[in-house]
């Protein structure tokens, strides 16, 4: 088992590093991954990674208000996409975007993982948001913690939510 502080040093280093998981397309073989380290290990870090470049781009596109890049996020004919890309529209249509959104991730499990779908257990909560327009800017209250279940799918060597709902079993 790894501890804690070796695989969050390197969730770090590889987030940091440019990501070379969410570029692979093929499962590394036992030769191929960094000694000492078990494919359950890898299977998270790449799962972290994708959701921090998934977090980032979203939060990009918010501030931006550019609703191209933030449908382009999701799977084509995703409900979770198609309510995310409204509710920015409704901002924008009042002249307001979203900006310094950080989403912190709590728990991430790994329910799931191919070379081109993946399933995660997520807990998260988002911070340090503030609605911004002309003449304003209002900090977003402070977020709870919410656990989801996150598919996602890779299309084009990119990591796109496919749904995000409850957990199973969750009222």
């Amino acid at each position: 088992m790894v501890p804690a502080s070796v695989l969050l040093a390197l969730v770090s280093l590889l987030a940091t590093a440019g990501v070379w998981a969410l570029t692979s397309r093929e499962t590394p073989e036992r030769s191929e991954r960094p000694e000492g380290i078990e494919r359950p290990a890898l299977r998270r870090i790449e799962a972290l990674s994708a959701l921090r470049e998934w977090d980032d781009r979203r939060a990009d596109a918010w501030a931006a208000g550019d609703v191209a890049e933030l449908r382009g996020l999701y799977v084509e004919g995703s409900r979770t996409g198609r309510s995310d890309t409204r509710m920015l529209r409704r901002y924008l249509e009042r002249g307001l975007v979203v900006r310094g959104m950080r989403t912190q991730l709590l728990a991430v499990r790994v329910l799931h993982q191919g070379s081109v779908t993946m399933t995660l257990d997520v807990t998260d909560r988002v911070s340090g948001a503030q609605v911004v327009g002309e003449g304003i800017a209002v900090p977003l209250p402070r977020d709870q913690a919410s656990r989801r279940r996150v598919e996602l799918q890779r299309v084009r060597g990119r990591w796109l939510v496919v749904e995000v709902r409850a957990p199973s079993g969750a009222g």
